[in-house]
């Protein structure tokens, strides 16, 4: 065996440093052997001599073109020095020699992919792994330093072609789901986290991943059983638990819900978010009888006094605060027929404690008088898009004068695309977007308003904690949500006079003030009612409830029992606006009613979950009677009912929010249709449906005055005035 045979030898075994010595003998006696330059170049670089590696191997290249591995090893270091050309002549010149150096494939590998030819690099990268699985590893690396420098794109490439080496590596799935996900393909990301908990179904990282995905992107629906999976794996999580919770409720699954509120309160009985969601919303959205809805009210204020003995100083508490505040809303309360104007105040004391604790640099604006200049009026919604509030609060803010009214209107939701050009036309500042608390204090703050209209307290958990700050001098608020707020932020409740009663001033916190007919600017719907073909003379007869699942408490039961039995043949559609599962729950609730009326509620009646646009409107057009609800009455779906000109019966509640359909038919000269007990919701309903000749008489006066209810300039002229010389109460 020669020396160079030797030093080989010794490299292949891994005794470079040997090696290395007996190549150094060799060149000693024979300082022009590029063999031995060759095999000296490749033990340095083997124990990281990298400078003295590159001599050896520029003299072994010097001195024969025909070394492959010399080639191939000068080639990495070429590479190493971010020498392509270079890399690539070296590698392609070794590769001419001997197409099994993988060394030369993986440096091409490189060259190929720095030029953009990814498929030429891909095959290049196949065959150095074929011949050396040590560039598996490699290529992780190469994934994972791209990942370290955000380059998540390229990062995926690389975990990518890793995959194909290593299909059952669940953590490389993992990496390239995160590459994918942050390099804007969540669609292949989530591909690669169901992989992944298929390799490791023990493993909760890549479900962990997978729902964190699901929950940025707001997959409410898919996400939930990703976290009953995750749940499985780690059932002491909280913070998974609250997630499962949050979805839970955000399907209208309340009770399922609580009983993970109720797990997270074994463990930390302190869990602010935990303990606001048991008690705001009910165990159902459809409440089984009223038992269950004297429960919830007194769960309800259980839960308020143990959130007034906090002390919300407390760092515990604040660094809990802003979850909290972001959970719920006290939406429920309105629905159960009861003022509670003490319960609404209670629930903003809290509200505002918590608002304090999670922004403590927060500075308030002191109430001072305005005076008689132009005014700045604020106007703030998550609602003034595609939605109810926008077609009766929209255009109303455009229609007062810019000589006397300096407006900006805030939303915080994703705007959409011609929205500000819109509002800036009629020459008002809008503002828009997704932003924290914080963020929102300081745009108001800046914008200094003299007047703070926070539309629809109670509708969204942001607008909540803002109005519970002083923002602005005088704050008012609108019937756009019709409940007080119980805030003493809230200087004013703007209602409509058609719809209050005569002792309205006890049932809010606010002053009230009480604008003209409906107060607002209601505009015109922006469809025709459809056009439907003439039932056939035999067709039954259809009555219509068109709102809400959550005003439909048991009392309707028995009410819209009475009316098809006093109507044989009669049919009953109910739109409640909820998920399927909802409509499902109210399905069950009343059959057993209808039955002890002797109606069969399966033959006669058909509750739909949502129904949206043409489906809703052709479902109005098709009704011959609407049928109204109690103590919480429709609103717009009675306005949309009027426009399709179909008589409504009702029975006002004690409120503003149970008499607003009742309001409405005042307004055009209808108050026939206004029941003065249940006995004569009956009868009006009754006669509605076996009189036709009166029916389409109600119809023809429906059509002829129902204009009157849209954009009404009285009541902006009413608005306008109350903005030009309103002060703080105390002024």
């Amino acid at each position: 065996m020669s020396e160079n045979d030797r030093g080989h030898a010794l490299l292949y075994a891994g005794q470079a440093a040997e090696a290395a010595a007996v190549f150094r003998r060799v060149l000693e006696q024979n300082p022009n052997d590029a063999q031995a330059h060759s095999g000296l170049g490749n033990a340095l670089l083997a124990l990281g001599d990298d400078a003295g590696a590159w001599n050896a191997l520029k003299d072994a290249c010097r001195l024969s073109d025909r070394i492959a591995s010399a080639f191939s090893a000068r080639a990495w270091l070429a590479l190493k020095r971010g020498d392509m050309a270079m890399a690539r002549a070296s590698a392609e010149r070794a590769l001419s020699l001997d197409i099994a150096e993988a060394n030369a494939h993986f440096v091409l590998f490189h060259a190929f992919w720095q030029e953009g030819r990814f498929d030429d690099a891909e095959r290049s990268f196949e065959r150095a792994v074929s011949m050396n699985a040590r560039f598996v590893d490699a290529r992780h690396q190469l994934g994972d330093q791209a990942f370290a420098r955000n380059d998540f794109a390229l990062a995926a490439r690389h975990y990518h072609a890793f995959t194909k080496q290593r299909p059952g590596d669940a953590n490389v799935w993992m990496n390239l789901g995160l590459s994918l996900a942050r390099a804007g393909n969540p669609a292949a990301a989530h591909d690669c986290f169901e992989k992944a908990a298929e390799l490791a179904p023990s493993e909760p990282r890549p479900l962990a991943m997978l729902a964190a995905l699901l929950k940025g992107q707001g997959r409410t629906r898919e996400l939930l059983p990703v976290l009953q999976r995750l749940i499985e794996l780690v059932p002491d999580a909280l913070d998974v638990r609250l997630d499962l919770a949050l979805g839970l409720v955000a399907q209208n699954r309340y009770r399922d819900a609580k009983e993970h509120l109720a797990r997270i309160l074994e463990r930390d009985p302190a869990h602010l978010v935990a303990r606001w969601l048991m008690f705001q919303r009910p165990d159902d959205i459809v409440a089984p009888d009223q038992a269950a809805r004297d429960r919830y009210l007194s769960q309800w204020r259980e839960g308020i006094a143990w959130f007034e003995r906090l002390d919300f100083a407390d760092a515990h508490v604040a660094a809990q605060a802003n979850a909290t505040l972001a959970s719920s809303t006290d939406f429920y309360l309105a629905y159960l027929g009861q003022p509670l104007v003490e319960e609404q105040r209670r629930n903003a004391a809290v509200l505002r404690q918590l608002t304090l604790a999670a922004c403590p640099g927060v500075r308030e604006t002191a109430p001072r008088p305005i005076g008689a200049q132009r005014r700045r009026v604020l106007v703030f919604s998550p609602s003034l898009q595609n939605h109810s509030v926008e077609r009766v609060w929209g255009a109303v803010w455009s229609q007062l004068d810019p000589a006397e009214f300096e407006l900006c209107v805030m939303y915080p939701g994703v705007p959409k695309e011609d929205a500000a050009a819109r509002w800036r036309e009629r020459g008002i500042r809008f503002e828009a977007g997704p932003r924290p608390a914080e963020a929102w204090i300081a745009q108001i703050q800046a914008f200094a308003p003299d007047i703070a209209v926070w539309l629809d307290i109670g509708m969204h958990q942001l607008m909540q904690a803002l109005a519970s700050l002083r923002l602005a001098p005088v704050q008012l608020t609108t019937w756009a949500h019709p409940v007080t707020s119980g805030m003493s932020t809230i200087d004013y409740f703007l209602s409509a006079d058609a719809c209050e009663p005569a002792d309205a001033d006890a049932h809010y916190a606010e002053k009230l003030v009480r604008l003209p007919r409906l107060g607002a600017y209601v505009q015109r719907p922006d469809w025709q009612p459809p056009a439907v073909s003439a039932a056939p003379a035999d067709a039954p007869l259809r009555f219509l409830c068109s709102q809400l699942a959550a005003k439909l408490h048991p009392g309707h039961d028995a009410l819209f029992a009475r009316v098809l039995a006093a109507v044989p043949g009669a049919e009953l559609d109910i739109l409640c606006s909820s998920p399927p599962n909802v409509a499902r729950a109210l399905s069950e609730r009343m059959r057993a009613a209808f039955a002890q009326q002797g109606v069969d509620f399966d033959a006669r009646c058909r509750v739909h979950p949502l129904l949206k646009g043409d489906a809703y409107r052709e479902m109005l057009a098709r009704a011959d009677v609407c049928l109204d609800s109690l103590d919480f009455s429709g609103g717009l779906t009675s306005v949309d009912a009027l426009w399709c000109d179909r008589p409504i019966v009702t029975l006002p509640g004690a409120l503003m929010r149970g008499r607003q359909t009742a309001g409405l038919l005042r307004l055009i000269g209808l108050e026939e249709l206004t029941a003065a007990t249940p006995d004569d919701y009956v009868r009006i309903a009754a006669r509605l449906a076996r009189e036709p000749q009166w029916r389409a008489e109600i119809r023809t006066r429906i059509a002829a005055r129902k204009a009157e209810l849209f954009e009404d300039r009285g009541a902006v002229e009413a608005l306008a005035q109350f903005l030009r010389t309103v002060e703080p109460p105390s002024s």
